[in-house]
């Protein structure tokens, strides 16, 4: 007996109960694909809610015992007879019946990018030969587009279950989903076959149309980035800024009652600043355009270089706040050296290899991403300039296999290996299909991969004829199209970042330096634990800038590597603009 075979048949009535007062979950759980009874997913949630009711109440009579210490913020008698205990099942609760709502949301969001290249495949793949519902069914195989796979797998479900005709299971299959586009797919294709209407007309003009409203959609993304880099630059710049200032100007002037201890300004720069940033990546990744798939080999990258960099740093940082954390005094004694080299003041030890180590991290995925990336870049313009050059060369008569091994020898850029490669095993007798695979191991740019997979198949349902591969190469232009004007939207937004970094780091060291120079006026200040305090977190913050600011530009936070480095550097000048100022006479 399986999980849900238990729950069920234990506490299906707390399902049935659940189900009976929450409105519209039957729906949700369709809409998310989870192909569960909703009975028996509510069955589970009641049980693991009991279950977490009994753990909370074992958890309080231990508390209540002495046997685990009691929180300062409950009320007397720990847990056991406090409402908090009700807090954990409820909350365990709420988040398992909103869990199918947020995961349809995403599924929407989802296809929501994969339907103009979904109907592209359609229309090429008919414009081949093949209906359009036999073109809908391949997209059971493409794995490029999962979302739109399992919306096909649905349909069919509802053919083979219900005996409706493919147009019926369409229309049925087009209410599950709360989506413009797919239902106007789906409901558009449903009425031109029933209307006797020419289908190939009707979705080339709505692939057409998709991609028009994919246009003006980028046109509006790059409005709310700017809005989001504009809320994030007065939140993390000069909100940051102000409790900066407040903490210079409480140990400054201790009696004026804007005391910050160092204590809580280390948390609110280690922990509050980093969370925040993690949010406003969360909410550029969710209003971004993102693809099926991404390139995880510069995160790989990070992360095994990650280790050295770290042990690296500890020993550039640590040992600036106590000695016990030196163990290799050599990289110590050369952040003492570059501190002297640079005429730093005492107290800058720390933000100065902290600084460094953050560039040691991010050094290397900066170096992948833009090898990676920029490789891949090139190769999705050589495969649309080879779409092309197939497209004429088809003309001429020659089968499209000849046309490849025609083209073989031609010049396109990071592409001309690949095809080199791909026109030997047709050669050679491979199969299109294998030789696919093959380059998508090799491959994670998903534009590319779509364009060779719809290569493959038209070749393949088609036999490759001239009209189906100058949809195909037409379509391709026309995603690069749009990829370069989400680029040229996006890209003046670069530079908000690094204003607000040099507004930030300059008004931090006018300030600190005008507090540290307050000793001719008789006032003692700790100007050394002043610089440690509040100089080793500035680079951080200028780091994790960086991270948001390649999120929200380039929908890829390895794309604020080197942004992160740039940053980091900028505190660097900084801290050497605030050991070498004096008030009122420059540097």
């Amino acid at each position: 007996m399986n999980i849900r075979d238990f729950c069920y048949s234990n506490f299906g009535w707390l399902g049935r109960g659940l189900f009976t007062i929450i409105p519209g979950f039957e729906k949700d759980l369709d809409s998310a694909y989870m192909k569960i009874h909703p009975e028996v997913y509510l069955s589970i949630l009641g049980f693991v809610s009991l279950v977490s009711v009994f753990a909370s109440i074992l958890v309080g009579i231990l508390m209540f015992v002495g046997l685990i210490p009691s929180l300062s913020f409950l009320p007397s008698g720990g847990l056991l007879f406090s409402p908090m205990i009700l807090v954990i099942p409820l909350l365990v609760l709420v988040l398992g019946v909103l869990y199918p709502k947020t995961a349809a949301s995403n599924r929407v969001a989802g296809l929501k990018i994969e339907i103009p290249y979904a109907s592209m495949y359609i229309s090429t793949m008919t414009s081949g030969g093949l209906s359009p519902y036999e073109s809908i069914l391949r997209l059971r195989n493409m794995d490029l587009l999962p979302n739109m796979r399992d919306e096909v797998g649905r349909i069919d479900i509802i053919v083979k279950s219900q005996g409706v005709d493919p147009v019926k299971a369409m229309e049925q299959a087009a209410k599950v989903i709360d989506l413009k586009d797919y239902k106007e797919l789906l409901l558009g294709y449903a009425s031109s076959v029933r209307t006797g209407g020419d289908t190939l007309h009707y979705l080339f003009n709505q692939t057409e149309s998709m991609f028009r409203t994919m246009s003006t959609r980028i046109k509006t993304l790059g409005e709310n980035m700017g809005m989001l880099m504009e809320a994030y630059t007065i939140i993390g710049i000069l909100g940051v800024l102000g409790i900066f200032l407040i903490f210079v100007v409480g140990m400054a002037l201790p009696g004026m009652g804007m005391d910050l201890s160092p204590a809580q300004f280390f948390l609110f720069s280690f922990i509050v600043l980093p969370m925040l940033s993690v949010v406003f990546i969360y909410f550029a990744d969710a209003s971004q355009i993102s693809y099926p798939i991404s390139n995880w080999k510069t995160y790989t990258v990070f992360a095994l270089c990650l280790p050295v960099s770290a042990l690296i740093g500890s020993q550039l940082t640590l040992p600036a706040f106590n000695d016990s954390f030196l163990v290799f005094p050599p990289l110590y004694n050369l952040i003492l050296w570059l501190r002297d080299l640079l005429n730093l003041s005492e107290g800058t030890e720390a933000a100065l290899g902290l600084a460094i180590t953050l560039i040691l991290i991010a050094l290397p995925g900066a170096i992948a991403d833009m090898y990676y990336i920029g490789r891949e870049g090139k190769i999705l313009d050589g495969i649309n300039n080879f779409l092309r050059d197939l497209v004429e060369t088809r003309k001429s008569g020659l089968a499209p296999e000849r046309c490849i091994h025609a083209l073989a020898g031609r010049d396109y850029g990071a592409f001309s290996k690949y095809l080199e490669i791909i026109s030997m095993k047709i050669h050679w007798g491979y199969p299109l299909r294998k030789i696919y695979v093959e380059f998508r191991q090799k491959i994670k740019n998903w534009l590319a991969l779509v364009n060779i997979y719809l290569l493959v198949d038209t070749i393949e349902v088609g036999g490759g004829t001239e009209k189906s591969l100058e949809t195909l190469a037409n379509f391709a232009e026309s995603t690069k199209h749009l990829e370069d004007e989400k680029s040229a939207v996006l890209m003046p937004l670069t530079i908000v970042p690094y204003i607000g970094a040099a507004l930030f780091t300059g008004t931090t060291v006018m300030f600190l330096s005008f507090f540290t120079n307050m000793s001719m006026l008789g006032v003692s200040i700790a100007k050394v634990t002043l610089y440690r305090v509040l100089l080793t977190p500035l680079g951080l913050h200028t780091w994790i800038l960086g991270l948001v600011t390649g999120k929200i530009v380039s929908g890829r936070v390895s794309a604020g590597f080197k942004h992160s480095i740039l940053l980091t550097i900028v505190s660097i000048l900084g801290i050497w603009a605030v050991s070498n100022m004096s008030v009122g006479g420059g540097i």
